[in-house]
């Protein structure tokens, strides 16, 4: 029945999930440190991908769009000037970072 594909589905995914976590563990040679290491380690390397993130997004936000627009180049693109209160130019950003609605 669907229920049992559905859990069969389910069960695949965690099992993948848990593979894909054992080879980061082997790569990065964490699988032979002890727990409270494991856990300071990914909380490190967590935090670091999180500050990465942030920082890149804050700092950085014109590299960041042009990054999504090379590999997404028609999700930007269908509603960049739809109901939009401003005109872009050529690089496409609004002029209108705030987030203020124009008149």
């Amino acid at each position: 029945s669907m229920f049992e594909k559905l859990s069969e589905d389910y069960a695949k995914c965690k099992r993948y999930v848990k593979w894909l976590y054992l080879l980061y563990e082997l790569n990065t040679q964490i699988a032979i440190c002890e727990p409270w290491e494991k856990v300071f380690l990914n909380v490190l390397l967590g935090s670091c991908m999180s500050l990465f993130l942030y920082a890149s997004f804050a700092y950085v936000p014109g590299y960041c769009l042009g990054v999504f627009h090379l590999l997404w180049p028609l999700a930007g693109a269908q509603n960049l000037n739809a109901g939009s209160a401003c005109t872009s130019n050529i690089d496409g950003f609004c002029g209108n970072e705030s987030g203020a609605v124009l008149p």
